[in-house]
């Protein structure tokens, strides 16, 4: 009897011994896919930053998988309670290493496809092809695991299994979002398709982007790009009655008249709401029909030179990373004044035409140049993040693609936005601060929240006309910023009000969150307070924050921190 004791006492402390071996094994290979979980983004595939990581889990997983089922371990199997626990832990172990070896042969492969010759555009289509397929096929993969019993596990366990099925269900998603946008990008390029291009200046904002100044047709063919010469928006309006305006811009912003005036489509920041009535004006005043809308703003173009390096104008002018932003923030406006003599239609002409030259050397630098890709991947995902390229798509399953993507421009009932608009017919916005405050109190079963907004003009002297003003007929001075404060509350919040009870340029509804706005008015070297509070019916959550897309992002502080929304970013409470 003893002896039999003695050697169950063993056998345990031996397959305890094991079990906590293959455990430790299990722990560092998650530690190693936690390590290649943070070098995941497009540039790092491109350098595979995560393949030696991951490399490194699938060994940790294979000893912890020899470990987990040694015959040692093969009488806890069929222990009712144990051995559930056990299979649990043997399952996981081994999915992750699937997940490590998978992941890591899904990078090499996404290695190999972006380093083969593509020098041509129809090269590109066949390369977005390849990483649409390879994305899906990484995804069935993946979807062939089994993680293992989920029920009736100890806490600890259970909260490890959850963890890990969440993770692998959103890597799921974001490889089927990755085939989706590598395949719609590529239907586009190989064409025929035209997308309609609106060029953003963030010299003068609206909501969410820059005023669309300019537009023309970009038209794509067997992987190559075609841009007509661009229009000034001023010079192409839309004749009333032709463009219907409806829905919560028709209510919010109909009073500017945004289905006639380019300029004010951006009072909404909602890209799936004016990029189709943008294609709508386009088609009336030119009778072309377009399959989608791109958006590019000024610092989209310098995140492109960044990638591209400097690009050669048809005037000669140089053009690179380091000017664009200032070229095409001040510099051009140079010199210029408002008033409609022929000098002033002789400036404004060669300041389109040096606007129209800068995007098509733009796009010939990305079709023709060879590009470093880890920049170029980097370029691309800053400009999306901030809102400095903004995409939408007449098809519903490209659209659908370009949402998942993050460069739609849509609003979620989450989302909050603080958004100053230039009414002042000037480029002052690279000289006008926004620091804002939120705050967020539970009171009983619900949230009471204040955001303060803080404004101030730094407009230097010594600026020309069309840059500080004033503009005719508008009745303002050198320097003074007149436009609106519109913040975009989430969906569910509730009695929206800005302090002191100022007149209000808009309330109610904008898509899925409220949008309440003032005007504001600030001199030169002043500044101006806006404090707007309103109600959310819960206790604890979360808003998201959507970018401004201006070059100089607002500032956010709440509880001891601060963001700027130069990215998107949650603020739970």
């Amino acid at each position: 009897m003893w002896a039999a004791i003695v050697v169950v006492v063993l056998w345990l402390a031996a397959a305890g011994g094991v079990v906590a071996l293959g455990l430790l094994h299990a722990s560092h290979g998650m530690a190693d896919v936690n390590q290649a979980k943070s070098h995941l983004t497009a540039s790092d595939v491109v350098d595979r930053s995560a393949t030696a990581p991951l490399h490194a889990a699938v060994k940790e997983f294979d000893s912890a998988h020899g470990l987990l089922h040694s015959p040692l371990l093969a009488p806890l199997d069929i222990v009712p309670v144990i051995g559930r626990q056990l299979r649990s832990v043997q399952d996981l172990s081994s999915a992750a290493g699937q997940v490590a070896q998978i992941g890591a042969g899904a990078i090499d492969k996404a290695h190999a496809v972006l380093r083969s010759p593509h020098s041509s555009g129809s090269d590109r289509v066949v390369e977005l092809r390849r990483l649409a397929a390879l994305a899906a096929n990484t995804d069935r993969a993946l979807g062939r695991i089994d993680t293992g019993p989920a029920h009736a596990l100890v806490s600890p366990l259970a909260s490890k299994h959850d963890t890990f099925v969440r993770d692998l269900t959103d890597a799921r998603t974001r490889l089927q979002h990755a085939a989706g946008v590598a395949g719609t990008m590529a239907d586009i390029l190989n064409g025929p398709q035209t997308y309609l291009l609106l060029m953003a200046n963030n010299a003068e904002m609206r909501a969410g982007s820059g005023d669309f100044l300019e537009v023309g047709a970009l038209a794509t063919h067997d992987g190559h790009l075609q841009l007509s010469n661009l229009n000034q928006t001023v010079n192409i309006p839309v004749a009333p009655g032709k463009v219907t305006v409806t829905g919560d811009l028709e209510a919010r912003w109909g009073w500017l008249k945004p289905g006639q005036d380019w300029r004010n489509l951006g009072f909404t920041p909602q890209f799936d709401v004016n990029a189709p009535l943008a294609a709508q004006m386009w088609e009336a005043e030119t009778g072309q029909h377009v399959d989608g809308v791109i958006a590019v703003d000024v610092e989209a173009l310098h995140q492109i030179l960044l990638a591209t390096g400097p690009v050669t104008l048809s005037n000669g002018t140089v053009v690179n990373a380091d000017n664009v932003v200032q070229l095409l923030t001040h510099d051009q406006y140079e010199g210029l004044v408002d008033l409609p003599t022929a000098a002033q239609a002789r400036a404004e002409a060669g300041r389109e035409d040096q606007q129209g030259s800068l995007a098509q050397a733009a796009l010939n630098a990305l079709e023709n140049e060879s590009l470093d890709l880890k920049s170029l991947s980097n370029a691309m995902t800053t400009a999306t993040q901030g809102r400095h390229l903004l995409m939408w798509s007449a098809k519903p399953e490209a659209q659908a693609n370009w949402v998942r993507a993050g460069v739609a421009g849509q609003l979620s009932p989450d989302s909050m936005m603080t958004a100053v608009i230039n009414r002042g017919a000037n480029k002052l916005d690279p000289y006008l601060s926004v620091d804002t405050d939120l705050d967020l109190q539970p009171r009983g079963k619900r949230t009471v929240g204040t955001l303060t907004v803080h404004l101030h003009n730094s407009t230097p002297t010594g600026q020309s006309q069309f840059i500080a003003g004033p503009y005719p007929g508008i009745g303002t001075v050198y320097g003074e910023y007149k436009g609106v404060l519109a913040v975009n509350l989430p969906g569910y919040a509730s009695t929206p009000r800005i302090e002191g009870n100022p007149p209000l340029d808009a309330l109610g509804a904008e898509g899925p969150t409220w949008v309440i706005a003032t005007p504001v008015d600030i001199k030169a070297g002043q500044a101006q307070k806006i404090v707007v509070h309103f109600t959310v019916p819960q206790v604890t959550g979360g808003v998201r924050v959507v970018p401004t897309a201006r070059l100089t992002p607002v500032t956010w502080h709440y509880r001891g921190s601060t963001h700027t929304d130069s990215v998107p970013f949650t603020l739970s409470w």
